[in-house]
């Protein structure tokens, strides 16, 4: 009896240690240029890869999850609540008139952008991209430098290596 009691208690003790794991960033490869990457394998069994970056005070990342879902996130800069009718079009024109018409939303710390991974490999190649905000005067042009190409072609073979 002693030895099922301490058994059970083991196998407890490793399943909320792996609980635990599931919401913690794991690294995902060597980082480049700036581009750091991890994964994290969020509650609902979805895992979210993400390449980020810190260069001259922005915080740039872009993400993808194994459910297909993917976005571009920013500082918020004391941005809160939801824009509509915002639009990202990509940096470095001609971007022949495209554009992506949709929701922003920020709380505070992070604004993101919910974009088709199509989109964010456009935007990728273009360098770059500027986020109008709906409702608003905001403006904000995100350089993602020469390595944004490479950095999403990592995220989405961790989307591929996480089983999406």
């Amino acid at each position: 009896m002693v030895v099922k009691s301490v058994l059970a208690g083991l196998c407890l003790a490793g399943l909320s240690s792996v609980a635990l794991a599931q919401n913690n960033p794991q690294p995902y490869g060597k980082g480049f240029d700036s581009w750091n990457f991890t994964r994290v394998k969020e509650q609902s069994g979805v895992t979210n890869c993400r390449a980020f970056r810190r260069v001259g005070g922005r915080d740039d990342i872009l993400a993808m999850r194994t459910d297909g879902h993917s976005y571009l996130s920013v500082r918020a800069e004391g941005r809160k609540g939801k824009f509509p009718n915002s639009i990202v079009v990509p940096l470095r024109e001609p971007a022949n008139g495209m554009q992506w018409d949709l929701l922003i939303e920020a709380d505070g710390k992070r604004m993101w952008a919910i974009l088709p991974p199509a989109a964010i490999e456009i935007i990728a190649s273009k360098g770059g991209y500027s986020m109008l905000l709906g409702g608003s005067e905001d403006r904000d042009d995100v350089n993602l430098g020469k390595s944004a190409p490479a950095a999403w072609k990592r995220v989405k073979e961790c989307v591929v290596a996480s089983g999406g």
